[in-house]
């Protein structure tokens, strides 16, 4: 039911289809759509026809037919019961019972669009600021823990929508709705006191008060960029030693 209904949200077309209720096999189409043939007692599968005022033309073995009007509305579906009293003729379309599995779409789906754009916005927003904070409020050596607890939510939230969305037993989804929305309005309301209460501090001074309280580290830095200093004249040394006596060595070979 789910995945109906997803692809009646992201369509503009309504599913109908038979339930043959005769003791024949019936023939379905509407206009160059077709229904394949609808054995007797059985029932044949969704097809997305368009909205508005489809035709559908049934007929059995012996030729006879039956033209059947319905105006689909956009984003239903429809389940057409032939009953067993079924007779063709002018009037037979009166003996065919519609059933709405799915209600008609009242709101035009062009309405998602603002509120996509704020979802995106807002998206733009918390993820830029929130990595920002993790990396400028963390000492150096907290910044990448901070950045992965960051990604962290972004995953304990997928796995809150996994959990409602697959295992939760909530069926209608209008409630699922209200979750998610009471869920940001917790989230909102503990951002906002978290952020009252909250002291930012300059991470130049962070780093300024590490440097203090441990001075022998920053003496072992100074040494160990020191020593990379040294090695590195080194080799350039001994690379400026080697081309100078492979230049010596070609010039005798020259005048010889």
């Amino acid at each position: 039911m789910l995945d109906l209904q997803s692809h009646l949200l992201c369509s503009e077309f309504s599913l109908p289809r038979f339930l043959n209720g005769l003791g024949s096999d019936l023939n379905v189409t509407a206009g160059n759509l077709f229904f394949w043939v609808v054995n007797k007692n059985d029932m044949s599968n969704y097809v997305a026809v368009p909205q508005g005022l489809a035709k559908f033309q049934i007929k059995n073995d012996a030729g006879q037919e039956c033209n059947y009007d319905y105006n689909l509305g956009f984003g239903s579906s429809i389940t057409f019961i032939i009953p067993t009293i079924f007779t063709f003729g002018p009037d037979c379309g009166l003996s065919i019972h519609p059933v709405i599995d799915i209600k008609p779409n009242t709101i035009h789906m062009a309405w998602q669009i603002p509120q996509y754009f704020l979802i995106t916005a807002g998206e733009v927003i918390f993820s830029v600021t929130g990595l920002e904070f993790a990396y400028s409020q963390a000492p150096s050596n907290m910044k990448s823990v901070l950045q992965a607890g960051w990604l962290l939510t972004v995953a304990v939230g997928n796995i809150i929508v996994l959990i409602v969305a697959e295992a939760a037993t909530l069926s209608d989804q209008w409630a699922e709705y209200i979750l998610f929305a009471s869920l940001l309005l917790v989230v909102c309301v503990v951002f906002a006191i978290m952020a009252h209460f909250y002291t930012y501090i300059d991470p130049t001074k962070i780093e300024a008060q590490f440097a203090e309280k441990d001075p022998e580290d920053k003496e072992k830095r100074k040494s160990v960029e020191m020593t990379k200093k040294d090695s590195v004249e080194h080799r350039n040394e001994d690379r400026r030693s080697s081309d100078s006596s492979s230049d010596e060595e070609e010039t005798p070979q020259t005048k010889i």
